[in-house]
């Protein structure tokens, strides 16, 4: 599938697994573009990679995004793959309304639902309007199968949305040229997704970024873009294939 990715737009590239698949593809000598919130993150990273392209956007100001993504494809009409990887994770206990607030709630659900469904919605006509092969990925988790409620109530819910989405969407867009993937890490390291809840994790132990990125890419690299829909590593892996082996019978054309 690699193979027929040639101009990718990373939304939400800035840091963790979003940087490490931007250099990742850079490195396969990929047309890369970056999108993140922080434009010092964002200079570094283009003069780190040289040629990549980098724009500054928050998906969290939904009035916004229309209009960043005409600005996109109309300075990249080439964009082939589109990757929504920026979320958020914050961690609460629902028996104690002090550890969290209506802001965080709304924010979490705000980064992690609706704005990858708004930009689904103004991205994938878009892709359909290519003459070739395109792909729309969303990063998902493996907590929106396995659910970790008493410290993540908020996220594992979103990531449990984002995959009944994706199947939606992807029924929606069968026969077209748009393959809908759902890329699906466990815990990974070195992420700041999950630097504030180390120490609530004691005893599990996070894939390492390289080895999550390499499973990831044998996939990638070795599947048609048409035969994959969840792709996910490590500890993910089995609860992707719990859902598959079972639930996935019951639902048409995932």
């Amino acid at each position: 599938m690699s193979a027929t990715m040639h101009r990718i737009l990373i939304i939400g590239g800035t840091s963790g697994i979003g940087e490490a698949f931007a250099r990742r593809f850079h490195s396969m000598g990929k047309k890369v573009i970056i999108t993140g919130r922080r434009r010092n993150r964002l200079l570094e990273l283009q003069e780190a990679l040289q040629d990549v392209d980098v724009y500054a956007m928050d998906i969290a100001d939904l009035a916004a995004i229309p209009g960043h993504l005409e600005k996109l494809f109309s300075s990249f009409p080439d964009i082939d793959t589109v990757w929504v990887n920026a979320g958020i994770q914050y961690s609460s206990d629902i028996k104690d309304a002090s550890t969290s607030t209506d802001t965080r709630v709304i924010e979490e659900v705000t980064t992690n639902v609706t704005a990858p469904v708004i930009l689904a919605r103004h991205i994938i006509p878009r892709l359909m309007q290519q003459n070739n092969e395109t792909i729309f990925m969303i990063t998902s988790s493996g907590l929106g199968y396995v659910p970790v409620g008493s410290l993540f109530p908020i996220y594992c819910p979103t990531k449990a949305f984002i995959h009944d989405y994706l199947v939606g969407i992807r029924q929606a867009l069968k026969n077209t040229n748009v393959n809908v993937l759902e890329i699906v890490p466990p815990y990974v390291g070195g992420t700041e997704l999950g630097a504030e809840h180390v120490s609530k994790l004691k005893g599990l132990i996070p894939m390492p970024m390289e080895e999550f990125t390499d499973e990831i890419f044998k996939l990638l690299d070795s599947s048609a873009a048409i035969d994959l829909k969840e792709v996910a590593a490590g500890s993910a892996v089995p609860r992707v294939e719990a859902w598959r082996s079972s639930i996935v019978a019951l639902v048409v054309d995932v």
